[in-house]
């Protein structure tokens, strides 16, 4: 289960208005926009009340179950869902359906635009994250919001269902939600929310899973400009394709499992070579120190039992060679100063974060970054990246710790930037100029 959402704000709500609806403004009944939004049968929407900014605020702190992606009550709830595909082929399938259950307790789901209330929330989203108010994308959603009532009486289209401000908001805001409503009070509401999206995937090959758009998200690392407009320059680097491509997969990646592991794929790329230096460096090293002597058989045994470990640990099913190989890639290619400063640039939090928090899901120990020894710096990285990523790709019934699909989204999205920022060190250090 999701982390508690904090209580939603009635100030929160406001704030959003008087940013979405540019130039209007905030009065003693409420939110009054300065041009009403006049809908084709003749209506006109003035703005929202202060009664209805408060009646949304406290039905949204009145769900008995409140998280990032969803509202739960005692007979009804909303999800948030993000479409797994990228030409919206779930949106388009199931738009504004509703499917009914049988039985004498039934249930029924229904698709479409966002509530009054879960509309309300999302926009209130936009306030906390400075970074997407100056998106291009939220610059896009907020002027479709303010044009849409002219928008439908250019194109002849219906008037929303009912006059409220929120309405128009749901529409601009291009979000899809699942809400479920049952004739009798039901804790179960997220276990029937994954249950209708597995038989929605298997009858239509249409996927969706529920929270978040990545728009809604502050810690979207995709959204990080490190560039002002204009000042990108041209590369002065060549880099190698395959490192590349795995790069490119990441930041595209719309689930944090994806866009972790082909972050990871960047280190393991090298696990073999700097497994098989290290390996001949310390044969090299055992032959070539002056007490060596290729006449003495307890000489010759010394270099076999290295390569006898080595090998054992090659075989092992724990994977610890691969540990081993990650904190070479990681000595080899990674400056924890630089590593630093990056995560500092993107949120000055993290470091604390990781150096206080274990990760459950993996079973990751604390990592000290800020200490002076940089090589155990990155032997505590490594183990921590490592047993993430183990959590990730191995999920036998019974083990523990492990992750959960979705469950463990939010904690694995803190763990990103530590593996994106070790994973572009790498790729640079392979650059060549140009």
């Amino acid at each position: 289960m999701m982390n508690e959402l904090p209580a939603v704000k009635e100030s929160s709500i406001m704030r959003g208005l008087q940013r979405a609806f540019r130039g209007d403004g905030k009065t003693n009944d409420g939110f009054t926009l300065l041009e009403p939004i006049l809908l084709p049968d003749g209506r006109k929407i003035n703005g929202a009340s202060n009664a209805e900014i408060s009646e949304i605020a406290t039905r949204l702190n009145s769900a008995k179950s409140r998280t990032e992606s969803s509202f739960q009550w005692e007979r009804e709830a909303e999800f948030s869902l993000v479409a797994l595909d990228q030409v919206g082929a779930f949106d388009r399938f199931f738009e504004d359906k509703s499917f009914e259950g049988q039985g004498e307790t039934p249930v029924t789901f229904k698709i479409g635009k966002p509530s009054r209330e879960f509309s309300a929330y999302l926009l209130s989203k936009f306030m906390e994250n400075p970074l997407l108010m100056t998106s291009a994308r939220s610059r896009m959603i907020l002027n479709r919001m303010r044009k849409i009532g002219v928008d439908r009486i250019a194109v002849g289209r219906d008037s929303a269902e009912g006059d409220s401000l929120f309405d128009v908001i749901a529409e601009g805001l291009h979000a899809t939600t699942l809400q479920i409503s049952a004739s009798n009070s039901r804790a179960d509401f997220e276990t029937l929310a994954n249950s209708f999206l597995f038989h929605a995937a298997y009858n239509t090959d249409a996927a969706a899973r529920i929270g978040l758009e990545a728009m809604f998200r502050p810690q979207a690392i995709q959204r990080v400009r490190r560039s002002q407009n204009g000042s990108l320059d041209a590369p002065r680097q060549t880099y190698d394709a395959d490192l590349v491509h795995h790069y490119l997969m990441g930041v595209a990646a719309k689930i944090p499992l994806l866009e972790y592991l082909a972050y990871y794929h960047i280190a393991e790329h090298f696990f073999e070579k700097v497994f098989n230096d290290d390996l001949i460096n310390q044969v090299r090293s055992g032959i070539t120190d002056p007490s060596f002597s290729a006449r003495r058989n307890k000489d010759i045994q010394s270099i076999v039992k290295i390569v006898t470990k080595v090998k054992g640990h090659i075989q092992d099913e724990g994977g610890r060679n691969e540990q081993r190989a990650l904190q070479l890639v990681l000595d080899k290619f990674v400056s924890i100063p630089r590593l630093v400063a990056d995560l500092n640039a993107y949120d000055a939090n993290l470091i604390n974060h990781y150096e206080s928090n274990d990760v459950p899901f993996a079973g990751a120990s604390k990592v000290s970054i800020h200490g002076n020894d940089e090589r155990a710096a990155r032997s505590a990285i490594a183990k921590r990246i490592y047993k993430v990523r183990n959590s990730l790709v191995h999920a036998k019934e019974g083990e523990l710790p492990k992750y959960a699909p979705f469950a463990h989204d939010e904690e694995l999205a803190l763990e990103i930037p530590l593996m994106r920022f070790t994973a572009e060190q790498i790729v640079i250090a392979h650059g060549k100029v140009l």
